[in-house]
């Protein structure tokens, strides 16, 4: 059995579910356009230094703050809704070929991100992966406290959160590694994994994945209409 790892944001879904999700909690009411507006200050560069992680992760630790106080049971229920409406739409087709791929085969799949793991994993279920890893919200009396909590899922953190959910399985060791990913940032999972594969890949990532020898696809959101990837 194989395991296979594919990164949510721009890789299975053309957008940014933390972004869509800012959209949603406004919509609702339990945030404001002033964090939306944060979010895309404070959205991820598109070259990669050490000085772009160290400010992404710290927009990152701020990533519950507009659920601070909200009921984890409402939260589920707003997320379904969010899901059917904001991410099944934007789910490439070629990525749920190739979840389909992995599940006739008879791997594993997980999907891993950025965004809180109150959305990851309800996504992972939708699209019949086996486990979501993303960022853990702090819960306090069954309502979000607007902390983050553990290692945050980005950059090396995913390779170390993925390596401490690997020490967490009871079934024998997988015999390959899959990774699809988009960013540099995803370089340490893409190093990690067996079999790497890069989607709608940046030129500075499109070279790195020619030198290393991984694959490189191109996924649309309207294959047959040869669109842009969104």
């Amino acid at each position: 059995m194989d395991l296979a790892i594919f990164e949510l944001d721009h890789t299975l879904i053309c957008d940014d579910s933390h972004n869509l999700w800012l959209h949603w909690l406004i919509s609702q009411g339990y945030a404001s356009s002033d964090e939306l507006t944060h979010y895309r200050l404070h959205a991820l560069p598109a070259q990669f230094s050490p000085h772009n992680i160290a400010h992404y992760s710290d927009y990152l630790t701020r990533a519950f703050v507009p659920m601070s106080g909200l009921s984890c049971p409402t939260v589920a229920n707003w997320v379904q809704r969010f899901i059917h409406r904001d991410i099944l739409p934007r789910v490439y087709p070629q990525a749920r070929e190739k979840l389909e791929w992995h599940r006739t085969r008879g791997d594993e799949i997980l999907i891993i991100s950025a965004s809180g793991e109150h959305l990851v994993k309800p996504v992972a279920r939708r699209l019949g992966a086996h486990a979501g890893i993303g960022l853990q919200a702090g819960v306090s009396n069954q309502r979000f406290s607007g902390a983050v909590e553990g290692k945050l899922t980005f950059h090396q953190g995913r390779v170390d959160r993925l390596k401490l959910w690997l020490e967490t399985r009871r079934s024998p060791a997988y015999q390959q590694i899959f990774a699809y990913c988009h960013t540099l940032y995803d370089q340490p999972l893409l190093e990690f994994a067996d079999v790497s594969t890069v989607i709608n890949a940046s030129e500075a990532l499109q070279n790195i994945a020619t030198a290393q020898g991984w694959h490189s696809q191109h996924w649309s959101r309207y294959p047959h209409l040869q669109q842009a990837a969104c």
